[in-house]
Parts: C-alpha cells; structure tokens; sequence
C-alpha cells in the first residue's frame, strides 16, 4: 500500500514496531487522563452488547502477547469509542478482523465525516463455537 494512502492497517503493524493504534486525540491534560482512564477501565464489555448498535466514533487497538499451552500467541485488545461517549472492550479476534476491514474499507475514523453504526453479533463458525463480530447498519 502506498504511503499516501496509509490506513490504520499500515499504521498498525501487529508484527511489526507498531503494536497500537488510537484514533482518539488527546491533546491535553483531562484529554489524556480521560483517554487513559478508559483504555484502563472500559464501560463494557464487548461481549455482553451482543444484538446492541452502537455508534462508533473512535478506536483503540493493541497487540500483546499470551501465554497459552506453552506457547507464546498473538492477540488484539480493541476499545471502540461510542458516540454516547461509552467504552467497549474485548479481545475477540473477530472484532479486531472486523474494524481491520472497516478500516480497509471507510478510512480510519478521522477521516470519518460520521459515526459508524454497528450492531454487534455472533456468528456460528462450526463444532458448536462462535466469534463475536459486527454488522454495520445503514440508516
């Protein structure tokens, strides 16, 4: 992809140097305090909004890395940042695949003219499993 037409895929390089994202500016000091206080304390959980819309304003991504069975695995923390000023957490790799094409698609979200309207689902992926993933909603 070109640099000048960089989205927050390029910007946020999970492998790479880059292991965050954050769409939300804070410039001053309550801007930053506010921002790390939700980045530390979400309102919600992603999870229990399922079959709620929610207008997405702002994001945060990070990479981190977990231990599981011996075995170091790569995973996403996302916070969307809702236009009624809440926050939803989760790891879910479904969401954070979700807003990577929300992205690919409609730009990162300042260059947004509007909020984006999702619903947040589960979809079945089979052997009695499910991700959490989002449905955007035209109005």
């Amino acid at each position: 992809m070109e640099a000048s037409n960089e989205t927050a895929i390029t910007t946020f390089n999970p492998q790479g140097d880059k292991p965050f994202y954050c769409s939300v500016k804070a410039n001053t000091q309550e801007e930053k305090i506010k921002l790390f206080n939700a980045l530390e304390n979400a309102d919600l959980r992603l999870n229990d909004c399922v079959g709620q819309e929610i207008a997405i304003k702002d994001v945060y991504v990070e990479r981190y890395v977990k231990q599981e069975n011996d075995e170091e695995k790569v995973k996403f923390r996302t916070i969307l940042f809702g236009e009624d000023g809440k926050t939803y957490v989760t790891a879910a790799y479904g969401i954070y695949n979700a807003v990577s094409k929300i992205f690919r698609t409609f730009g990162t979200p300042d260059t947004w003219t509007e909020s984006l309207k999702v619903k947040v689902a589960k979809r079945d992926i089979g052997n009695g499993k499910q991700v959490l993933n989002l449905v955007l909603i035209s109005e």
